[in-house]
């Protein structure tokens, strides 16, 4: 059941009205908080680059998120790979990312449209398409 569902969720178009949307399959990071990959925010002390990112879901219902970024604070800098994974269910026009590796967690919602996924990550606004 969770299989079928994770094939096909309903986006809201506010012109034509509810979408059918594929959510299997790869999505590529566009943009962090509006501007376009590589993105770039810095401070006196710390700089943070967003070079590249994905999810990829499967039609089990499984998630993995990527980014590639690099942190520099004070002259030294440390890229990395950060990886999340869990579940995604369907909550209407939105989606809802449960990681596994955090007990009882209560998940990320979402935004789904007929082409792109939004959501929050540590207080990154990311913007998914469809690959």
């Amino acid at each position: 059941m969770l299989a079928l569902a994770t094939l096909v969720a309903c986006g809201e178009n506010s012109v034509s009205g509810p979408t059918t949307v594929n959510l299997i399959g790869d999505w590529r990071l566009q943009s962090v908080n509006g501007s376009p990959v590589p993105y770039t925010d810095e401070t006196p002390t710390r700089k943070l680059e967003v070079f590249s990112g994905g999810i990829v879901i499967t039609a089990s219902g499984s998630f993995t998120t990527t980014l590639t970024q690099r942190i520099t604070t004070n002259g030294s800098a440390s890229v990395s790979n950060v990886t999340t994974y869990g579940t995604v269910q369907i909550s209407g026009s939105a989606l809802i990312f449960k990681r596994t590796d955090i007990p009882n967690d209560p998940g990320t919602t979402a935004e789904l449209t007929s082409n792109s996924i939004a959501l929050t990550q540590n207080g990154l606004a990311l913007l998914f398409v469809k690959s």
